[in-house]
């Protein structure tokens, strides 16, 4: 059977800043312009380059990434109609640095993969926001990046410009860089909670209607505990813990629910990929025990010549034994899957390896036999256990 290949996908999500929040002025003195040779901006390794040799202190190198996007990337609104819903990650990267336009996935994901390669630990957020003058969640990323131990957001989409009429226009500024996260929830709700980086994280319900004043003090939440946590985790693992946080909302809003039904689809081909890789591993083990016993049987059959002593021929017998039992072993970790084709090859392939067992224990037994036997007797033994397999 084919694996099922995982394909990580990446919500690509659609929001600029809206029109009628229109961006402050810069602070005085502030570093807007980066001049990176174009013929290094065609890749974030030429860009990381640039800023590592440019930029000394992981404050300036993050300025120098936040405002490079916001000066070279412009919003792609010709695409909010007919955009892809799912992007693979570099493939996304690739291609905002080529056409220098992206939606805000682009932004995020090359601002974290930036950071990353200037040595700042940074991840993507993606979550919803409400435009003013409506009512409705809008999905939206963004990223965090972690500054002399603290962690911070950035949008660097909307700290280029945002969308006027239909039009894109870009107005650099500083509103959305290095902002703490007490600051960045009364705008930007991130779909895992986990994002906010609070210890008393908003509902999505308390982040839409606002939070109630006679509000019950929820149970800390310990959020550098949960991120190492959840850093030293597998990608599955994160998936995990991802959905457990977002279904602890006792009330999920649509746009979220959409963001959740995702990480289920993906959770699920994650874990038949997990099923197809031990039943690999089990026909693996399976095929390695068939060698080793083919192998034995051979050597029985030429009456144990040449001559070995008890415990060499003991090491083959166990050998093959152990490839059996390690088969099995792997076949009892597959949990059940919706894949009838898995699971009738998982059935056949239990039924065969109890019949290789069987066989296993046979060739123990006969062993046993042949060392209580005579030696001038053997070779009839050896007789009747080839009739005796051959039935």
């Amino acid at each position: 059977m084919d694996k099922l290949f995982l394909l990580v996908l990446l919500l690509f999500l659609t929001l600029p800043a809206p029109a009628q929040n229109r961006p402050a002025a810069l602070r005085e003195n502030e570093v807007i312009t980066i001049p990176i040779p174009v013929e290094q901006t065609r890749t974030t390794d030429g860009i990381a380059r640039y800023i590592n040799s440019h930029y000394p202190s992981p404050q300036e190198k993050v300025k120098a990434i936040y405002y490079w996007l916001a000066n070279n990337i412009s919003y792609d609104i010709l695409r909010l109609e007919n955009a892809s819903e799912y992007y693979e990650r570099q493939a996304l990267i690739s291609q905002t640095l080529r056409t220098r336009k992206a939606l805000c996935q682009g932004y995020a994901e090359v601002f974290q993969e930036l950071c990353t390669k200037t040595g700042i630990p940074a991840h993507v957020v993606t979550g919803f926001v409400i435009p003013r003058n409506t009512p409705t969640p809008m999905t939206h990323a963004w990223a965090a990046a972690r500054l002399n131990g603290q962690w911070y957001l950035f949008d660097p989409t909307w700290g280029a410009g945002y969308v006027d009429n239909n039009l894109y226009i870009r107005r650099v500024n500083d509103r959305h860089f290095m902002v703490s996260p007490e600051t960045m929830i009364k705008t930007h709700m991130p779909f895992d909670p986990l994002w906010q980086f609070l210890p008393q994280p908003l509902t999505f319900q308390e982040f839409i209607y606002g939070k109630p004043k006679t509000a019950v003090r929820k149970p800390t939440f310990h959020v550098l505990d949960s991120l190492a946590a959840y850093e030293a985790s597998s990608d599955k693992a994160q998936l995990i813990g991802t959905i457990r946080r977002m279904e602890a909302n006792r009330v999920i809003p649509p746009v979220v629910l959409e963001q959740l039904n995702h990480n289920k689809k993906q959770l699920s081909i994650a874990l038949q990929n997990d099923a197809i890789d031990l039943y690999n591993a089990a026909v693996n083990s399976y095929n390695a025990g068939i060698e080793k016993f083919n192998t034995f049987i051979r050597y029985r059959n030429n009456h144990f010549m040449p001559q070995k002593n008890l415990a060499e021929v003991r090491q083959m017998m166990q050998s093959y034994t152990h490839s059996f039992k390690e088969a099995k072993a792997y076949l009892l970790k597959i949990r059940p899957l919706d894949n009838t084709n898995l699971l009738l090859n998982v059935e056949s392939l239990h039924k065969t390896l109890d019949k290789a067992l069987t066989h296993a224990d046979q060739q123990e037994k006969f062993l046993e036999r042949y060392i209580k036997t005579p030696p001038s007797q053997r070779s009839a033994l050896f007789y009747r256990q080839s009739l005796a397999e051959n039935k």
